[in-house]
């Protein structure tokens, strides 16, 4: 598909990945809107696109907001521990707010919107590996309800109104403008500012996703004739947080120290993406180790100490 000329939403627009897509859809010439509470943090492309700070959750906020060819609700109260901590406003961002997007997406007769969802539902110890979208679902957080919410909410305006939705399950992502509150981005802050690197456990393993990778699925996604979902979105490579802690520390001369406790979240994620490779065309392409280095060299340009 040309995107050239059409028009975009990007909620959650000033996040991380929604930063990230926005840089993505301005490359395709794509006429972008970024919806965001905290919208200073798109200073740096305020001048090419138009940057709309409303309250997903107030459904009365969105008459300032003009209707889009392509709707990505990347909006949400999005770290897990926090949402525990908060349910009212997990539930509030996550799940009203989402509500309030798919009606809206709805009422304007939108092209195809698109969801994130999440792969911490596939829960602490998966039954098997690589996980693919059958694997069994746990909530076992507020976080992981919202999602599933989330999920189901998409599923209801596909079937009940032809609503052209897709929803994925996203694995970790990562790379530059990460927030702390992420694995990668605390372990390369601890490693520049302190010289020594202090995990919790080495053995968990995750499934990391290069960020441009994870925004290229959300491209492939709103260009194809597919509806539906969940689909895992994630490298298909199963890596130890051990073994990332080790090569940051070694690359930026910090010491690394395992504390040994118990950790929450999953132990192991591998993500079988085979399903996005058949409906949507989409593949990683960046490797684990490139997409580091990418990242420690945009931290070590913005470290603040």
């Amino acid at each position: 598909m040309n995107f050239a000329g059409k028009t975009a939403i990007v909620t959650g627009g000033a996040g991380f990945l929604g930063s990230h897509l926005v840089d993505r859809l301005l490359e395709l010439g794509v006429n972008v809107t970024a919806v965001d509470i905290n919208s200073t943090k798109l200073s740096y492309v305020k001048n090419k696109i138009q940057i709309v700070g409303i309250d997903i959750s107030d459904e009365r906020s969105f008459r300032n907001l003009e209707p889009a060819d392509f709707i990505f609700h990347l909006a949400a109260y999005a770290v897990p521990n926090l949402c525990d901590k908060n349910p009212d406003l997990a539930f509030k961002y996550n799940v009203s707010g989402t509500f309030n997007i798919l009606k809206f997406a709805l009422d304007t007769s939108v092209k195809k919107l698109l969801f994130p969802s999440s792969a911490l539902l596939y829960g602490k110890y998966p039954k098997y590996l690589p996980i693919d979208e059958r694997h069994p679902i746990e909530i076992n957080s507020v976080y992981n309800a919202t999602k599933k919410f989330g999920e189901d909410l998409c599923n209801y305006f596909i079937e009940n109104h032809k609503l052209p939705a897709v929803y994925f399950r996203l694995f970790n992502s990562f790379g530059p403008r990460q927030d702390l509150d992420y694995f990668i981005p605390t372990v390369i802050d601890q490693a520049l500012k302190q010289k020594r690197v202090e995990i919790w456990n080495e053995t968990p393993t995750r499934d990391f996703t290069f960020v441009s990778d994870t925004v290229e699925a959300f491209i492939k996604a709103a260009s194809s004739n597919y509806v539906g979902g969940p689909i895992n979105i994630g490298s298909g490579r199963e890596v130890a947080v051990g073994e990332i802690a080790r090569l940051i520390a070694g690359r930026l001369g910090a010491e690394l120290h395992v504390l040994n406790k118990p950790v929450s979240g999953s132990m192991r994620l591998a993500c079988n993406n085979s399903l996005a490779k058949e409906l949507i065309g989409w593949e990683p392409t960046v490797k684990f180790e490139d997409g580091l280095n990418i990242s420690v060299d945009w931290f070590q340009k913005n470290n603040d100490s």
